[in-house]
């Protein structure tokens, strides 16, 4: 069988198979690239998405990188058996797959010279030599044998390969869909006022005790309980080896008694006696004569009409509701600058300015803020597990307390081999609610507590009443 005209030799082979092993890989890693950013895409982290995802636009897509994740996977599996594989030739060093080329053998004995052969053309004439002097001609010699052909030369070394061009980029992905804006949650109405107590019925007479009956006899005695079971026989010792009569024996011990047995249940407790019968009633005394009837007396004056008791407690008496217009904030702070104008009240006690409210008598408060938010920029990195910014109402003075907290919503994914990301959600809501005792004195605020949240948030999101927040003094 002819050989090609330019082999390649096995070095040369493994360097394309490596080659190609290598840029099967760069394809797979950009499609698992391409299937990432297809994700932050949907969540927003890349520029171009003008709403939200839905949380089943994240789904469908999650099916789908999942899909294309398995497709690589058995890729790869192909390509880990090829590199194996070369990686297996490398190591056993074998310069032909039928085994390594033996030494050159010894050069064999000349063979017999053979017949003269035909004349060949005569050469070209050489320049004329120097004149020697003339001796004798000779007689003609024979033509030596032709010299064997030398060995070939070794093949001059294979130039490197060049390298490899570049994969050209991935064709971007097509836009996803938009998905529809989420519809704002409406703010909660305000509580109704409880009703006044109304007063409490007289309370009714006590009725006379009847008399008491006499006691019954006393009931007959349960029967005694079965005797408890005998304790069991213990075994029958083994039968000896009738020996020859011989005199009769003592008469061996009597055995143990068994155990007594458990006692048995208590009687069942006699029936209560019949009530005695009530003794006969004494005879009615005589009906006395009837009086005369009296003269009927002056109607008397009409009495003083009572005093008007007390007006019962209202629930709120004691308290605020205040409204505040939308503010972007990058860092922790108490929120301020509250307006108190109708339908929203002031109270004794509340800043509007600072937002601090000074309690101004001991006992049990209603708290209840609702904050609506939206973020100012597209997250561009994922949260640390530690970042978990909050809203907190909490006491300043004389002891600082968090008395109400609530967390904002906070995305948490993590899609094995593809995707981690942890970011706040772009927009919601937080409401905070609560009953707590506060004393006379005391100052309380609303807080944003970013907790190493870096960008900015606009605190009320987009509607004027975006952020609601009212105290009130439970009654007693």
């Amino acid at each position: 069988m002819s050989q090609p005209d330019n082999p390649i030799s096995r070095e040369e082979a493994l360097n394309l198979l490596l080659a190609s092993i290598a840029m099967e890989e760069m394809g797979l890693a950009h499609i698992i690239n391409a299937e990432a950013e297809k994700i932050q895409y949907a969540l927003g982290m890349l520029p171009g998405l003008s709403t939200a995802s839905t949380l089943q636009d994240v789904l469908n897509i999650n099916d789908s990188v999942q899909d294309t994740l398995a497709t690589v996977i058995q890729k790869e599996i192909l390509l880990n058996n090829k590199l194996k594989q070369v990686a297996n030739i490398i190591s056993n060093g074998n310069d032909d797959p039928m085994g390594p080329r033996g030494p050159t053998g010894p050069i064999g004995p000349r063979g017999a010279t053979g017949p003269e052969g035909p004349l060949g053309p005569a050469g070209p004439t050489g320049g004329p030599g120097e004149a020697g002097p003339a001796g004798p001609t000779g007689a003609p010699g024979p033509i030596g044998p032709m010299g064997a052909t030398g060995p070939a030369g070794l093949t001059g070394a294979t130039g490197p390969i060049g390298p490899t061009g570049a994969v050209g980029p991935a064709g971007p992905t097509g836009p996803e869909g938009p998905i529809g804006p989420m519809g704002a949650t409406g703010p909660a109405g305000p509580r109704g006022a409880t009703g006044v107590l109304g007063p409490a019925g007289p309370t009714g007479a006590r009725g006379p005790i009847g008399p008491m009956g006499m006691t019954g006899p006393a009931g007959p005695t349960g029967a005694t309980g079965p005797i408890g079971p005998t304790g069991a026989v213990g075994p029958t010792g083994a039968t000896g080896a009738i020996g020859p009569a011989g005199p009769t024996g003592a008469t061996g011990p009597i055995g143990p008694t068994g155990a007594i047995g458990p006692a048995g249940p208590t009687g069942a407790t006699g029936p209560i006696g019949p009530t005695g019968t009530i003794g006969p009633a004494g005879p009615t005394g005589a009906t006395g004569p009837i009086g005369p009837t009296g003269a009927v007396g002056p109607a008397g004056p009409t009495g003083p009409t009572g005093p008007m008791g007390p007006t019962g407690p209202n629930f709120a008496e004691i308290g605020f509701s205040a409204q505040r217009a939308p503010t972007t904030l990058s860092a922790s702070g108490q929120l301020g600058n509250w307006t108190v104008t109708s339908p929203y009240y002031s109270g004794t006690g509340f800043n509007p300015t600072t937002g601090n409210y000074t309690i101004q008598q001991s006992g049990r408060y209603s708290i209840k803020a609702v904050i609506s938010y939206t973020t100012t920029a597209a997250i561009t990195a994922t949260l640390g597990a530690g970042v978990n910014p909050s809203l907190i109402v909490r006491r300043t003075s004389p002891v600082q307390t968090d008395l109400i907290s609530g967390l904002f919503p906070v995305l948490n994914v993590n899609v094995a081999l593809v995707l981690t990301l942890r970011a706040v959600l772009g927009n919601g809501t937080v409401t905070l609610a609560g009953d707590v005792y506060l004393n006379a004195g005391d100052n309380i605020g609303l807080f944003y507590e970013a907790n190493g949240l870096t960008i900015g948030l606009n605190i009320g999101g987009t509607a004027p009443s975006g952020t609601i927040w009212s105290v009130h003094r439970l009654t007693d």
